[in-house]
């Protein structure tokens, strides 16, 4: 018999309160789709095949070499002040505004630290925090680690993934009290992109409620169709107020190097070193330095890089289309598709917002995807793809899936 028991910041993460529309809470739901048995020769679209599209090559060099200098196993609690360096002027030009590197620049164990990381060091306990209704699935839950509870704004996609918010929706989210905002651009899941009238809403709004912003930015090179794309916290008002989270782990695929950066004011970059202090000491030292060449001159690669995940979109969208009535979006940037399968042969017949059972379907016949309640309840009846794949694996895993929805 254990004399364990979950502490309730835990117990909050697991989003207990999903179970009055699933009969299980998201942790409970997330399990059994982990548990359910699939094939040996499960096609998983859950995260992107760092095999089919590798790191750049500077990485691996650059980290080695980093270990046969072995001068940084022990770098500043934010980050070695060398990289740090070398990494501000690219990050300012992409953002479109100054970054001092020993201010307002800090190295993260990977996005998902520095998301971790700013939302401790900004979110106190009983605070209202907003996110778009379709938001990235551990926004949330961290929030609700620390305290905070979840107001959710209402988003609308076009057909051609540009992404759009009512200003009284926004106010809505002001009249409860939210004190701050995450969002991700492109959005987590959907690959949308904020049109540059919702982002300059956005930041009006959060100016002039006294808001921070946290704004996960790791997809925003890797953008289709000249789409513009337009950087929230350099809007005029927010770098005082915005933390922007950046790595190489998609776009470049180096997520095995679990390493990112994140720009914002002194003052909470100050607090964020902290919370790194306390959880980790630092970011890993060696792997620091895969961001030395990071952003550098690199744009022939980026062209090629994004004409290929373009391709593979036009194909996914395609597929999807096929299945009757299947909803898909074709997304502005990013590696996601966030079909809505509601209406689906399989759908109208197993539950249309059941996307739960859906995933174990889908995985039982050999697909692995990530369900749609994940993603807050707007996501009800959807599922998200991670297309940056192998072009083979990505068909059959299509074909696959058109068997399971066309199926009633």
């Amino acid at each position: 018999m254990t004399m364990y028991k979950r502490p309730p910041a835990l117990v909050a993460a697991e989003l207990g309160a999903y179970a009055s529309l699933y009969g299980a809470s998201v942790r409970e739901m997330d399990r059994d789709v982990a548990t359910t048995p699939g094939p040996d020769d499960l096609v998983d679209l859950t995260h992107g095949d760092t095999r089919a599209f590798l790191p750049p090559s500077s990485a691996r060099v650059d980290f080695e070499a980093a270990v046969v200098e072995n001068t940084e196993a022990y770098s500043p609690y934010r980050g070695s002040i060398s990289v740090r360096r070398v990494l501000a002027p690219r990050v300012g030009s992409l953002l479109g505004r100054d970054v001092d590197p020993a201010l307002d620049l800090i190295l993260t164990p990977g996005t998902q630290g520095g998301l971790f990381t700013s939302l401790s060091a900004l979110v106190t306990p009983g605070d209202v925090v907003a996110f778009p209704a379709k938001e990235y699935f551990m926004d949330e839950r961290i929030c609700a680690y620390l305290g905070a509870t979840s107001h959710r704004i209402a988003l609308s996609q076009s057909a051609h993934g540009i992404m759009s918010i009512d200003q009284g929706d926004l106010d809505e989210a002001a009249r409860h009290g939210a004190r701050g905002v995450v969002l991700s651009h492109p959005n987590n899941p959907t690959g949308g992109v904020y049109s540059r009238e919702t982002a300059e809403r956005l930041a009006a709004w959060v100016v002039a409620n006294d808001m921070w912003a946290v704004v996960d930015q790791l997809y925003c090179r890797l953008i289709f169709d000249d789409n513009e794309f337009v950087h929230i916290g350099s809007l005029p008002g927010m770098a005082e107020r915005t933390v922007t989270l950046l790595g190489p782990s998609k776009t470049e695929s180096m997520s095995g190097y679990r390493v990112g950066a994140a720009v914002g004011p002194s003052d909470v970059i100050e607090a964020m070193e902290q919370v790194i202090s306390l959880a980790s000491l630092r970011t890993a030292g060696y792997g620091q330095h895969v961001l030395r060449h990071w952003m550098d001159n690199d744009e022939t690669w980026l062209s090629e890089r994004t004409k290929a995940h373009q391709e593979i979109r036009d194909f996914l969208v395609g597929s999807l289309q096929q299945v009757p009535g299947m909803n898909v979006s074709a997304p502005a940037g990013s590696s996601y598709v966030f079909p809505n399968a509601s209406e689906s042969p399989w759908a109208l017949r197993h539950g249309a917002n059941d996307d739960y059972a859906l995933a174990v379907a889908l995985k039982k016949n050999g697909v692995l995807v990530s369900p749609g309640y994940q993603f807050g309840v707007d996501g009800r009846g959807h599922f998200r793809i991670n297309f940056s794949q192998d072009f083979d694996r990505l068909s059959l895993a299509c074909t696959r899936i058109q068997e399971v929805l066309s199926n009633s």
